[in-house]
């Protein structure tokens, strides 16, 4: 009996190791594969954060190129857009100084064409008044300034000087009487300077130079016009010119006497 316990216990005790042998190969195995399992999920999160880093990578490359490419759009754009500007304000100076340079010459055109008028109405003015005036001054001549009965009456006479044909000047009225000449200014609007050219005129005795046949006698000068200032007539009485302007009806002479009684007392002193 003993013997075959003893049997039966080593079998158990064989069997028990044999348990253990294959639970620690197990064991092990199992471990192994844990092991195996525990790298490949490693490599499996390293992939993984690897994939995604590339992800990320590449997002950002194609976001860095979107942003690139929006950049050289917008670039583009400006450009375009200030090259449009460019064009447009370019076009528009060109418009402008097409506009100023047409509208300068229509400007010189209208001042050309108004000048043309002014003078054409000057002259017509100018006309006017000697003929109101040149009347007034033929029959004055007779009747109080002294020149007596008339032998020629030429209003707006040109004449050329005797002395050099290159100087022609235009006289507003002449009458030639049996005593004297009257020599006769008329202006549309008479000015202190005008008063004083004909003055000059007389004092330089430039009259014989024009009309050498007038020569010998007295000349009777008169400065005209529809209406003189007090110091123009002044200005004409201290020089011997009549002064003949409109009066209340008609023309008259404004310093008949004064200017009268100057040329007696150079009379009597000359």
């Amino acid at each position: 009996m003993s013997v075959l316990l003893e049997e039966r216990t080593a079998d158990v005790e064989r069997r028990t190791d044999r348990l253990e042998i294959l639970f620690d190969r197990f064991m092990e195995q199992t471990t192994a594969i844990l092991k195996e399992m525990k790298e490949e999920a490693a490599r499996d999160r390293a992939e993984a954060a690897r994939a995604r880093a590339e992800d990320r990578a590449e997002a950002a490359r194609a976001r860095a190129e979107d942003r690139a490419e929006a950049a050289r759009a917008r670039e583009k754009d400006r450009a375009e857009a200030a090259r449009a500007r460019e064009e447009n304000r370019a076009e528009a100076d060109e418009a402008r100084k097409k506009d100023r340079k047409e509208a300068d010459e229509a400007r010189k055109k209208d001042r050309k064409e108004w000048n043309r008028r002014w003078g054409e109405l000057a002259n017509r003015m100018g006309t006017v008044v000697e003929d109101i005036i040149a009347p007034s001054i033929r029959r004055m001549a007779r009747e109080e300034l002294g020149c007596g009965d008339e032998l020629l009456f030429c209003p707006r006479i040109s004449v050329v000087r005797s002395d050099d044909r290159h100087y022609r000047r235009e006289f507003d009225a002449l009458y030639v009487g049996t005593g004297a000449v009257l020599l006769n200014e008329t202006k549309t609007t008479a000015r202190s300077e005008d008063a004083r050219a004909f003055v000059g005129f007389l004092e330089r005795d430039e009259f014989a130079l024009y009309f050498p046949e007038y020569r010998d006698l007295p000349i009777v000068a008169v400065f005209s016009s529809l209406s003189l200032t007090e110091s123009v007539v002044r200005y004409l009485t201290r020089n011997g010119v009549y002064a003949v302007a409109m009066g209340d009806e008609a023309m008259q002479v404004l310093n008949l006497k004064p200017v009268q009684e100057r040329r007696q007392s150079r009379e009597q002193t000359g």
